[in-house]
Formats: C-alpha cells, structure tokens, sequence
C-alpha cells in the first residue's frame, strides 16, 4: 500500500502576504521545542498576516535529523552533493 497526498498550487490569495515589507499586522507563534535534541529550538514557527492567512515554517531534516542547509543542486547525476569550502564559492561534485 502506498500513501498519496494532493496538493493544490498556494497562489497569491492563499498565502500570507505583507504588502508594506514591514511585518505590520503579522504575528509568529513558536510551536513545539526542542523535539528529540535536549534544547530549547523552535521546531515549528506559524506565522499569521493581518488578513488570518498562515504557514508553519519548520528546520530542514534528512533522515529524521535536523541539518543545517548549505544550499541546493540541479543534477542528472544521482546523488550529487554540494561541496563547499571557505575560499571558493559552491561548486557540485
């Protein structure tokens, strides 16, 4: 058996919006914390506009570990990672 989920696009009207680029009306409320890691991390942040439209922004997780992202690659190639070093800018291999 396998799980499907539908999604639907989240145009314009739907998502949360601040037409003055200055958070006016906008509130945050953190959620769970810590989650498995004995700290006190949000591991979940909802963020309401004025109009009551809302999203949940939670760390990014691989494997079921919270990673810090370094970035993103567009490859043909499986498993393809993105090498990063101090003195050069990123680069896949």
């Amino acid at each position: 058996m396998y799980r499907a989920q539908n999604y639907e696009e989240m145009t314009c009207k739907k998502r949360p919006q601040d037409p003055d680029k200055d958070g006016a009306g906008w509130t945050f409320e953190t959620l769970e914390h810590g989650g498995k890691y004995p700290d006190s991390m949000p591991q979940a942040i909802k963020a309401t506009d004025a109009e009551g439209r809302s999203c949940i922004y939670v760390p990014i997780s691989v494997n079921g570990k919270v990673v810090d992202s370094k970035g993103f690659v567009f490859s043909l190639e499986p498993g393809a990672r993105v090498e990063y070093r101090r003195d050069i800018n990123a680069r896949t291999t």
